[in-house]
């Protein structure tokens, strides 16, 4: 921790309760810290929700469509080739135009294979491990921002009891744990 005396909470000499506030280092840094771990906090909860729910019904309802969508296209150009195979090549039809008509039939067969299996893949939810995985980064994210809040707490220095104190910082002034320094003297009330 470094930082500067931001605030002095009570006057040189005065008498102090325990868990009172006696001064306050500037911590911005931190506060910013806090508030983007709590943001990935609610992220990955959010990352968890959607796991543990799986698909919405309109998510089916979308990928139903699609293969609906690819079914027609698939049996419009399986019919196309279909019938320019019965045509006679050289004719009435060129060599290019029943190859590019059996690569549509193909590619139309893949693209409707592919959407029943993304409509297999919604109607079968999330696998287990996912929201295991989800779960785990929530409760990271929940560690994250408490190790923040605990630094961030270290900004405030607080009486551990009641008594006198004696202020040896003064605002503005530089701290660091590196370079350790006697900020306030406290007299407890049962040693006067």
């Amino acid at each position: 921790l470094t930082s500067v005396v931001q605030e002095i909470a009570v006057a040189d000499g005065a008498r102090v309760e325990a868990g009172e506030t006696l001064l306050r280092l500037d911590c911005r840094l931190f506060e910013e810290e806090i508030r983007q771990r709590a943001a990935h906090l609610e992220a990955a909860r959010a990352a968890h929700d959607k796991a543990r729910n799986g698909a919405r019904a309109d998510e089916i309802a979308i990928g139903i469509a699609a293969v609906g969508v690819a079914t027609a296209r698939a049996e419009e150009a399986d019919a196309s080739f279909r019938r320019l195979s019965q045509l006679a090549e050289g004719i009435a039809i060129t060599r290019a135009q029943l190859l590019q008509s059996r690569r549509e039939a193909r590619v139309t067969a893949a693209q409707l294979e592919d959407a029943q299996k993304r409509l297999a893949l919604l109607k079968a939810g999330v696998r287990p491990e996912e929201i295991m995985e989800a779960a785990a980064k929530q409760d990271a994210a929940e560690s994250s921002l408490a190790e923040a809040r605990i630094r961030a707490d270290q900004c405030t220095l607080r009486a551990p009891v009641p008594g006198r104190v004696r202020f040896l910082a003064t605002l503005g002034q530089f701290v660091s744990v590196t370079v350790p320094t006697t900020l306030v003297e406290l007299t407890p009330d049962a040693m006067r």
